[in-house]
């Protein structure tokens, strides 16, 4: 994706295949057992009728695990990085420094890793063996995320330490990079971000895991995936619905198919997206 003078470029660590039904029961990995119940629709097989299209053919749920580099002038911007070395059962990932080795990109290159949130499949090559991996980078979270996870959290907290010193946060919507601004969206974790990535009059969107599936930008009733807080998750879907819909503004989220934009059109009766 292009916006005005800078390329984002999907990043692929690894990949995920769901019971879709069961993703938005709350029955997605060990961990998410303790969240609170999701509402809303997603937990029905026939809920996924009018949405196949989302499905493969053996009528499981495919993600995509990785993260995206937002490439300007001055700065070479990982935004998310994947789950790193791991296979957790329904995502399996490893392939995002040889993914970007291909596109001529070495861990030193990078000079920022900003972080939407601190779930594991988006922090999973901060660091390894207690070794930071961009080792010439400033990694950017939400201050809430960090107070949330680091401390109260064992792997969190062994994953994440020693990041402290090449550590900047942020606590509010606002300004973050040249061309990158922030947008809060709590609700899947505390400091869930969007970025909006903008350059002249041209904007898009990434929504790390406010939505995992385009369809929950489709449906309002749609339940939300492994979300601390499922009303609040609710309220941020759709006031970014409201941001979206009709806007042509391309959006990918962290685990949508191919990491693939797309934008999300008005209709009569209900919404649809259509892939870039």
């Amino acid at each position: 994706m292009k916006v005005g003078g800078i390329d984002i470029v999907g990043v692929t660590d690894g990949f995920g295949k769901l019971v879709a039904t069961d993703a938005y029961a709350g029955r997605l990995m060990p961990g998410t057992e303790d969240l609170p119940p999701p509402k809303g629709r997603g937990m029905e097989e026939s809920d996924w009728e009018p949405h196949r299209s989302f499905l493969d053919d053996e009528g499981m749920l495919p993600i995509a695990v990785g993260g995206f580099l937002v490439r300007s002038a001055d700065r070479l911007v990982l935004v998310d990085c994947g789950l790193g070395p791991l296979d957790v059962g329904t995502m399996r990932g490893g392939k995002l420094l040889t993914e970007l080795a291909a596109l001529g990109v070495e861990p030193a290159d990078i000079t920022d890793v900003v972080l939407t949130h601190l779930h594991i499949d988006h922090v999973g090559w901060t660091t390894q063996k207690g070794r930071v991996v961009f080792d010439r980078a400033t990694y950017r979270c939400d201050r809430r995320d960090w107070e949330y996870f680091v401390g109260s959290d064992e792997g969190a907290t062994r994953k994440l330490s020693p990041l402290q010193d090449r550590l900047e946060t942020w606590d509010s919507s606002g300004p973050l990079l040249p061309g990158v601004d922030t947008m809060a969206a709590p609700g899947h974790t505390p400091g869930s971000t969007i970025l909006v990535v903008s350059s002249g009059a041209d904007r898009a969107m990434l929504l790390g895991d406010v939505v995992h599936c385009p369809v929950e930008l489709m449906d309002d009733e749609w339940a939300g995936m492994a979300d601390v807080d499922p009303d609040l998750a609710l309220r941020t879907r759709t006031a970014l619905v409201r941001e979206l819909e009709g806007s042509d503004i391309p959006a990918a989220a962290s685990h949508f198919p191919g990491l693939q934009f797309g934008r999300l059109l008005p209709g009569t009766g209900r919404r649809s997206w259509v892939f870039d």
